[in-house]
C-alpha cells in the first residue's frame, strides 16, 4: 500500500483528504506545514507521492518544491500541488515551469486521488 503524504494547514481539507485516500487503499501521513513535510520526507523514506497545499504559512509552495527536491529527488515527478488561487499566474507559472500538477481546491477533490495514482504510475 503507497503511502501518500498530504500537507496543508487547513485541518477540515487534510481530512477529507486522508478520508478519500484511506479509501482509494493508501497509507497516509499528513503535516500541517511545508516545514512538517520536509521533516516527514527526510524521515521516512517510504513515502510514494506528496499531496500539499501551496499557499501556507512559513514556506509556500514553490520554496517547499524546492527544498523537497533537493532532499528527495525522486518525489520531484511525484507531487501535486492544491490552490483555491488557481488562477493566479505568480501561482500557476512558477509550477508549470517546473512541470508540476495543479489543481483547484474549488474542484472535486477526487481528481487529486487520481492525479496521485498517474504519477504513481511514473517510473
Amino acid at each position: 500500500m503507497p503511502t501518500v503524504l498530504l500537507v496543508d494547514d487547513e485541518n477540515a481539507i487534510r481530512r477529507s483528504l486522508r478520508k478519500m485516500f484511506e479509501k482509494g487503499g493508501f497509507s497516509v501521513l499528513e503535516a500541517e506545514s511545508g516545514r512538517g513535510a520536509l521533516d516527514a520526507i527526510a524521515t521516512d523514506g517510504d513515502i510514494a507521492a506528496v499531496v500539499s497545499d501551496f499557499m501556507m504559512p512559513e514556506i509556500n509552495g514553490i520554496d517547499f518544491y524546492d527544498a523537497m527536491v533537493a532532499v528527495a529527488p525522486h518525489l520531484g515527478s511525484r507531487v501535486i500541488f492544491l490552490t483555491g488561487a488557481a488562477r493566479d499566474p505568480m501561482v500557476h507559472n512558477s509550477l508549470e515551469q517546473r512541470g508540476v500538477p495543479l489543481i483547484s481546491k474549488l474542484e472535486d477533490l477526487h481528481i487529486v486521488l487520481d492525479a496521485v495514482k498517474l504519477v504513481l504510475l511514473r517510473k
